[in-house]
């Protein structure tokens, strides 16, 4: 992403979707990871990954990865990674997936352990974490993400959904950036252009019935969500997904250097 921003002026909204590779795991504390993989690919097949994965890891950069810790159901973390971008949007979403990412690859920590989760949603800032795990809450939501991408045909992860505004693209296992970025290319510039804004167009939200906190807030197009909607983060840091009549162009007032609405 940073080498197509870099090379393109393009700028990304990204999701991160829920998938099972194994719904069948345990809660809790889960179970040995290692024995898992054992158990799953054998003990041959696990010896040659071992050294790769520990080398992929190294060459972008992410010494101390290990194949050792728990695994366990991922149901809970999905979970929250949902609230995390209806409370937060993708930034909030991105920046709990790192933090989930470096517990479980790095410190062998599984993601169904509710400490675990607290822990990571503590240190992204995210509210609300604790009460929706003491809950069923967005559980309908994550399975019905889960059945929709099975009965779509993917079997396994990492799987990229590219949108383009009705020209995506879909990429199936890990990739080089260079496949991406030929993606990127073939896509041509964002779609905000279609919809009469451009990506780092300044606007001010106006019209909004659900959210009318925000009405008459500025913020900046940072790219698209879906083929109708604009990713904006507003001056509070807020990012939502807008229709473009929910938008009003915002132009610097050379004369008196305010900004005036367009």
């Amino acid at each position: 992403m940073l080498m197509a921003s870099q090379a393109m002026a393009l700028d990304f909204s990204i999701e991160w979707k829920p998938f099972f590779l194994d719904p069948r795991l345990p809660g809790g504390e889960g179970k040995d990871k290692l024995e898992h993989y054992k158990a799953k690919f054998g003990a041959e097949r696990v010896a040659q990954m071992m050294p790769r994965m520990v080398q992929t890891f190294a060459d972008e950069g992410i010494p101390g990865y290990s194949i050792g810790g728990r695994v366990g159901n991922t149901l809970d973390s999905h979970r929250l990674l949902e609230h995390a971008l209806r409370v937060g949007g993708p930034s909030k979403q991105d920046a709990l997936v790192e933090v989930l990412f470096d517990r479980y690859f790095l410190k062998g920590q599984p993601l169904s352990s509710r400490s675990v989760l607290l822990e990571a949603a503590a240190a992204c800032q995210l509210d609300g974490a604790d009460a929706l795990l003491e809950s069923d809450g967005l559980q309908e939501d994550v399975w019905t993400e889960v059945e929709g991408a099975y009965q779509a045909g993917v079997t396994g992860v990492p799987y990229f959904r590219i949108d383009g505004g009705g020209r995506g693209k879909e990429v199936s296992g890990g990739q080089p950036a260079e496949v991406f970025l030929q993606i990127f290319s073939s896509l041509g510039p964002p779609l905000a252009a279609s919809l009469g804004f451009s990506a780092g167009s300044q606007i001010a939200v106006h019209g909004l019935k659900s959210k009318r906190e925000h009405n008459g807030m500025a913020g900046t197009i940072i790219g698209m969500q879906g083929s109708d909607r604009l990713q904006v983060r507003l001056e509070n840091g807020v990012e939502l997904a807008l229709k473009p009549e929910n938008l009003k162009a915002l132009a610097p007032n050379v004369a008196d250097g305010v900004t005036d609405v367009m």
